[in-house]
């Protein structure tokens, strides 16, 4: 049988906890952000080779539903943590997390929780996932054939406010299985800024 080891979001937030109260990289010119970001690339699997079954089980492996051909990026841009990649986009219509995996080997699965949510750590107010684009939350699920490469995966949230600059990431957690453990966790204090794209420059001619 195919290594089932679930790569988990929970290391990556613990991670990005202890960055928290880091500065960003920015222009020294201006110190700022743009005030909102492109949202992120993103595209459907290729092929879906097995849906989501009425008997579905955490349990039973064969229950899940198989992706062939997903979004992969060759060079995560991401803040990286361990082998796990995260980036936030600030646009007028969502927020999105995407959440960048690498596959070390040809079946490998994934699962999301619809219950997760973007709390303001100053106000406490909740953006709910919206879901994850072209997959299912709730269930866990094959990648099949991308051993090797960089899967990207994108959430959505609705848009956070523009006085919004500390979130906490909560996830409520959710179905165990022998080689996944689907624990509550809430991360605090994450500087949304630290979390988005950093503004990109042209590197000029060096003068002496």
């Amino acid at each position: 049988m195919k290594n089932t080891r679930l790569l988990m979001k929970v290391m990556l937030l613990a991670g990005l906890a202890g960055m928290a109260g880091c500065s960003a990289n920015r222009n020294a010119a201006t110190g700022e952000l743009p005030v909102y970001d492109e949202r992120p690339e993103n595209r459907p699997p290729g092929q879906m080779t097995r849906g989501t079954t009425p008997d579905y089980s955490i349990d039973n492996e064969h229950t899940f539903p198989v992706f062939k051909d997903p979004y992969t990026v060759s060079r995560p841009q991401e803040g990286e943590y361990m082998h796990d990649y995260m980036r936030l986009y600030r646009t007028k219509e969502a927020t999105y997390l995407t959440f960048t995996y690498y596959c070390p080997e040809d079946w490998w699965f994934f699962g999301f929780d619809s219950g997760e949510m973007l709390i303001d750590s100053e106000t406490g107010d909740c953006y709910m996932s919206r879901g994850v684009e072209y997959y299912p939350t709730d269930t866990c699920f094959w990648i099949n054939g991308s051993a090797g490469k960089y899967v990207r995966f994108v959430v959505e949230y609705p848009p956070l406010p523009l006085h919004v600059k500390k979130v906490d990431y909560f996830s409520p957690g959710g179905p165990t299985r022998f080689n996944y453990k689907a624990t509550g966790h809430r991360y605090k204090d994450l500087n949304v800024d630290d979390l988005r794209p950093q503004r990109q420059y042209p590197r000029g001619r060096i003068i002496r």
